[in-house]
């Protein structure tokens, strides 16, 4: 019989991360020491470009298992030990000689401020297993002043004040629910070449992070929490410098995201999933970027209307959210240089579901002016000739390591629909069929590409004929927009449609699947597909929620320097053997045909590691609970990369 091994993915993801030399960075992740970017993408009508590259820790976060730990701190302790370790080891550390103090699992009393020190880096056993739990009243709880090469990472960070009674801002003295209290749980201060790593900081007192500094990397960070909202620059995730990088955070329940004053300027918010808006709040330099990320405004949140469910609190000046804004009073002022927003996706519940800035085809910029009649129109896009050529402002490469083979890597990626319909007139069917006909009905695809390094060399769309035969010439267009989903899509929100980029012409047989080759179609982007008959008898292909569901097929071609993350090597005889069930899941997933050593990483659509770990058997169940719904690809290293998803 054989052995089966459960593991927790989540735990062991982080003991993968955090552990300590021994761990093997396989998928660099944006903000690592050695990313690169692809030159071949700069547009020379955005020479800002070549400055939103130098964002962030100017040589990235170091790895820990690049850095010396030389002082180890067990739970119970206080400000008074954490600060002598720092201190200690200071007095040895250098920038050619970084240092790390270990904070065993277990909690620990912030009860003055932690003064960080140049070269030298806290390090939590785990990033939920060590607490630190603030309980000084004001000042700085972690603070980086005047320090270079420093940083933070894999714990919590945390108030000892609960959770806070309001959870957004409604414009209240009641907001400020902490008034004897101006603690600030981090803050970097004329500091530079230092980070934020996988830390969580919750129910903060005033501000979650405040940054008047530059260079600075906020990487992974979930934030929640502010127990101050009301006037006067309370409950900021606030960045006051230039050239910081923030990516891959998730923060809501605070007052703003600010990018505020005047040495504000060539900031990156990059990959980021926030349920809280992004504001230019007052006087930055401009030249920001925001770029792909998730902005979703939740249904609760203020919007000057009483019909949410904080309606008891709603009153006419209550603030008035959107996902992204400039300054919204006559007091502000407005930005001296135009920032950029492209290929985000914004949702905003507490306006109907309004999904502006989210065509990922078109470039914003803005904000136009100070305290606008409609904010949703103050970030304006350019025409479609001005968007960028090559489909990015930070055209960031993320390798992974070389298996020493020196031989090129040529992949075959398989990229599956995430949203699919089709109208019937001015009716929308979400159903195992994609009903194709001349005049009558026009179906819908939403695909997300990774971020891939190296070129695509070919792109195909694959259809499987369902339930209805038919033959004629089918057209691929290329859709406008994706502020539709497969759940609300009308003739209202409907993409228009763009470039055409693919036709085949055929009889289509039930049961077999059919190929339109496909032009334009670049890493890093979601891609909508019109897909049309121009003449000929109506057909029928499976949809999303059918037996075979659309894909793109993608070849990609890149140097043995430039791997992409989802290579699917078959030099390993055993990768044959290897099986993942069941598929869809929902708390675990079992692999098979293992063997000992081997690494399994998981990564999302837009190529980021959500997890990795170190097989310690030859079949493996890994509990993917913690995981959000949504489709991921599982890659055992050097062998396979199998399709995820989670229910």
């Amino acid at each position: 019989m054989k052995t089966i091994k459960k593991i927790n993915l989540s735990i062991l993801g982080l003991i993968a991360l955090v552990s300590l030399p021994s761990k093997v960075n396989a998928q660099q992740r944006v903000g690592d020491p050695g990313v690169t970017f692809d030159t071949s993408k700069y547009d020379p009508r955005y020479p800002q470009m070549k400055e939103w590259e130098k964002a962030g820790a100017s040589e990235g976060i170091p790895f820990i298992k690049d850095l010396q730990k030389v002082e180890t701190i067990n739970s119970g302790a206080n400000s008074a030990t954490i600060n002598s370790k720092i201190a200690a080891a200071a007095s040895s550390a250098s920038k050619s000689n970084p240092v790390y103090i270990l904070l065993k699992n277990g909690t620990y009393t912030i009860n003055s401020r932690i003064v960080m020190k140049s070269n030298v880096s806290l390090v939590g056993e785990s990033r939920t297993g060590v607490k630190c739990f603030i309980s000084m009243t004001n000042g700085d709880a972690f603070s980086f002043y005047k320090v270079k090469n420093c940083g933070i990472y894999d714990l919590t960070i945390e108030g000892s004040w609960g959770t806070p009674k309001y959870p957004w801002n409604y414009s209240l003295n009641q907001n400020d629910e902490l008034p004897s209290n101006d603690n600030i749980s981090v803050k970097f201060n004329d500091s530079e070449d230092c980070w934020l790593d996988r830390v969580n900081i919750i129910n903060s007192a005033k501000d979650p992070v405040r940054c008047p500094a530059n260079h600075i990397t906020l990487r992974d960070l979930k934030v929640d929490g502010a127990h101050k909202k009301a006037g006067g620059a309370q409950g900021y995730f606030f960045i006051q410098g230039a050239y910081n990088l923030i990516t891959g955070c998730e923060v809501t329940h605070i007052r703003h995201i600010s990018l505020q004053g005047s040495n504000v300027e060539y900031n990156v918010v990059y990959d980021n999933d926030f349920k809280q808006e992004v504001s230019f709040h007052s006087g930055d330099n401009g030249n920001n970027l925001i770029e792909f990320n998730r902005i979703t405004l939740p249904a609760d949140m203020p919007n000057s209307k009483a019909d949410t469910p904080n309606a008891p609190y709603n009153n006419s000046s209550e603030p008035n959210y959107y996902a992204i804004m400039g300054p919204w009073s006559i007091q502000h002022q407005n930005s001296k240089n135009p920032n950029f927003i492209f290929r985000n996706n914004c949702k905003e519940e507490n306006h109907n579901n309004a999904t502006p800035w989210s065509n990922p085809n078109l470039l914003y910029k803005g904000p136009r002016q100070v305290k606008p009649a409609d904010h949703a129109t103050n970030f304006p896009a350019l025409a479609a000739s001005l968007t960028p050529s090559g489909r990015t402002l930070y055209p960031v490469v993320l390798t992974t390591s070389s298996n020493g083979s020196g031989n090129n890597c040529n992949s075959k990626e398989i990229i599956t629909v995430i949203e699919d319909a089709y109208l019937q007139g001015t009716t929308r069917f979400n159903t195992g069929d994609l009903r194709i006909e001349n005049g009558k009905r026009i179906s819908y695809l939403k695909f997300v590409v990774p971020t891939i390094p190296g070129n695509i060399t070919s792109a195909k769309l694959v259809l499987n004929v369902s339930t209805d035969s038919g033959n004629g010439l089918i057209e691929i267009f290329k859709g406008s927009s994706n502020t539709w989903t497969e759940n609300n899509l009308s003739t209202s929100n409907k993409p228009n449609e763009g470039t055409k980029i693919g036709s085949l012409n055929t009889n289509y047989n039930i049961g077999q699947s059919y190929e339109w080759l496909l032009s334009g179609i670049h890493s890093g982007e979601i891609i909508i597909l019109i897909v049309k008959q121009i003449g000929g008898n109506d057909v029928s292909f499976s949809s999303k929620e059918g037996s075979n569901q659309p894909k793109l097929l993608l070849d990609v071609v890149c140097s043995s320097t430039n791997k992409n993350s989802y290579e699917a090597s078959t030099s390993n005889s055993n990768s044959v053997n290897l099986t993942m069930y069941p598929n869809p899941a929902k708390d675990d997933v079992t692999v098979s045909g293992l063997e000992v050593g081997d690494e399994i990483s998981i990564h999302d659509l837009q190529g980021k590691t959500i997890q990795d770990l170190k097989v310690i058997s030859t079949e493996q169940t890994l509990s993917i609970s913690s995981l959000k719904a949504g489709m991921y690809i599982l890659v055992v290293k050097g062998k396979k990369q199998l399709k995820l998803v989670i229910e």
